[in-house]
């Protein structure tokens, strides 16, 4: 009887135990859940890429106070550095993170607090195959794809460990110079996006909608985007950042887009100033130069000055616009001198 009793407990505990180590695998196995963007709770929003990124990041957080009636609720930060594709991130083959991925990248994911942090790469695939101008060749070119998709793989897994939340990874804006190489870095991305990664997403395909506004979304050097060419790209991400929530995306983001290429167009078909009127001018190719549209362009952290740091044009230019020399730009520099 006592060893019938033994034997029915060790049966029952045993059960339990199975049950318990079957709930603990079930655990481990469920995915982790994906943190909403638009939930209305404090988010930490960190841009990561290079030069073709320094100007959209300010306007997509101008979206998204506009989204909150005004109210800071997403914070945009850039971890941007120019010339600096994954591979300049990242060593591409060990996935070890370089000095640029140290010195800005971990810092301001560092700063996220109790706040998720999102990252948004705008990344290129540019030296991850040794030479720059080498690429994928084209949609068959299966070993280059692969060997790419591997690279945003490490490049991802990287940044979730860094402590981002959610990654969201979108390729090359239209490049003309390195075309099409450019272009079909999207079929490294769609490749390593089958493999279903947790906390990563696919970001907005701003490809084809500035290679159809090429050049005129485009600087004068042809390559980086202008105002027009920040809001084509600050409005594909915001969309895409909605849509990945579930949310409809508000009519006044593509009017914005729309209204900023219209004023592009229209600005192209003004008379240019006369070369005379052009040297008495701080060199700007042809931009806004006013405080306002300087602090739109550089003031990163919105304080109402311009620093040296902040600063991403040639130092000539800021030690020409700094009248009074004391290293900062402000609306003092700016002023009109009293008549005499």
């Amino acid at each position: 009887m006592i060893q019938r009793t033994f034997a029915v407990l060790t049966l029952a505990t045993l059960v339990l135990l199975l049950s318990a180590n079957t709930r603990l695998f079930s655990a481990e196995k469920r995915p982790a859940e994906t943190a909403k963007i638009f939930s209305g709770e404090p988010r930490l929003v960190i841009v990561n890429g290079y030069s073709t990124s320094y100007l959209w990041p300010a306007v997509l957080q101008r979206k998204l106070d506009k989204y909150f009636d005004g109210k800071r609720v997403i914070e945009v930060k850039s971890a941007t550095k120019g010339g600096t594709p994954i591979a300049k991130w990242m060593d591409a083959r060990a996935g070890r993170p370089l000095s640029p991925w140290t010195e800005r990248l971990l810092p301001a994911l560092k700063d996220k607090g109790n706040r998720p942090a999102i990252v948004l790469a705008q990344q290129s695939l540019q030296w991850a195959y040794g030479q720059r101008q080498a690429g994928i060749r084209n949609s068959n070119d299966t070993e280059r794809i692969e060997a790419g998709a591997e690279v945003i793989h490490k490049y991802a897994n990287l940044l979730i460990k860094s402590g981002a939340d959610e990654v969201f990874i979108a390729m090359h804006i239209y490049k003309k110079p390195m075309e099409p190489v450019i272009g079909n870095e999207r079929f490294a991305l769609a490749e390593y996006m089958k493999s279903r990664p947790q906390h990563v997403h696919p970001g907005p395909d701003v490809w084809e909608p500035t290679s159809k506004v090429w050049p005129q979304a485009f600087r004068a050097d042809k390559v980086h985007p202008n105002e027009m060419g920040a809001e084509i790209m600050a409005h594909h991400w915001f969309e895409a950042l909605l849509k990945h929530d579930g949310r409809e995306v508000p009519v006044w983001s593509r009017q914005e887009m729309l209204a900023a290429m219209k004023k592009n167009s229209t600005h192209d078909q003004q008379p240019q100033p006369s070369r005379r009127a052009q040297a008495q001018r701080p060199t700007g190719g042809g931009r806004d130069m006013s405080f306002a549209g300087l602090s739109s362009r550089h003031d990163r952290n919105k304080d109402g000055k311009i620093t040296k740091d902040e600063f991403r044009a040639p130092q000539r230019v800021f030690q020409q616009l700094d009248k009074n020399k004391d290293g900062v730009l402000t609306k003092d520099d700016f002023a009109k001198p009293a008549n005499d």
